[in-house]
């Protein structure tokens, strides 16, 4: 079983799907409306099962969009002219490294949600959350920054993507060169194994970022289970309140 397997079924997972299915079964609603609801009628207790649940699902839909994203690496129509090979796994290396980064954040929402806190979620960081009393106080605070260490490096190529240009890796350049559609033309006209080569060039890139996405995938998705321990024992405990 994947780390992510047993994010999947952990036991406030299970908690999070069966409340929400009891709660909406009451309302107009289903699991796959896109929006929170904010429904008047809601009691706090309604309102705190719903919450809850709505970020938990969707940290869970990040988590599983880390994996898929590693086999849309090789998902490439060559017949689609106007997009180099180059072009589409830089997109993708990049996609994946934003996604990542973006993991912070929905766990944040979670516990957020979990704690009861009541923050916007416009206004929900690591400090307001992290450092609040309620949290701060459990030991949730040391799982998070434990989770946190395990996208050292990532966030600052993030930050890179999204404020100051592409990212940068020599081997990814040269790929992207190999099969850039004009600079090449030429060379495959006059030079046949160039295009062998440039292919091994490719699969090897390939398959040594999705073996080490992958273990960064599984090294976070385990440093997010004792996160949910703790979750799951505080959801239990405001549901028994709240009722």
């Amino acid at each position: 079983m994947t780390n992510l397997d047993k994010l999947l079924t952990h036991n406030f997972v299970t908690n999070l799907l069966n409340d929400s299915k009891l709660i909406l079964i009451d309302y107009d609603y289903k699991l796959s409306d896109i929006e929170l609801i904010k429904d008047p009628d809601f009691s706090e207790f309604e309102y705190y099962i719903h919450n809850t649940g709505f970020y938990g699902v969707h940290l869970l839909e990040l988590c599983k969009q880390l994996e898929n994203a590693l086999e849309l690496f090789s998902n490439f129509n060559y017949s689609k002219k106007e997009i180099s090979r180059g072009d589409h796994i830089t997109y993708n290396i990049e996609n994946y490294i934003i996604r990542l980064s973006s993991l912070t954040d929905r766990v944040l929402q979670t516990i957020n949600a979990v704690f009861h806190l009541g923050i916007d979620e416009n206004d929900v960081n690591e400090r307001v959350i992290i450092r609040n009393i309620k949290v701060s106080r459990t030991e949730t605070t040391k799982h998070y920054n434990k989770f946190k260490n395990t996208l050292n490096g990532y966030s600052r190529e993030r930050n890179t993507i999204i404020h100051r240009h592409s990212y940068l890796d020599n081997q990814l350049k040269r790929i992207q060169m190999f099969y850039h559609l004009e600079f090449t033309k030429k060379i495959l006209d006059n030079k046949p194994y160039f295009k062998h080569f440039r292919k091994k060039e490719l699969s090897d890139f390939i398959k040594e970022k999705k073996e080490e996405y992958h273990k960064t995938n599984e090294n976070c998705f385990e440093s997010i289970l004792p996160i949910f321990d703790e979750l799951n024992s505080h959801y239990e405990k405001m549901k028994r309140k709240l009722k």
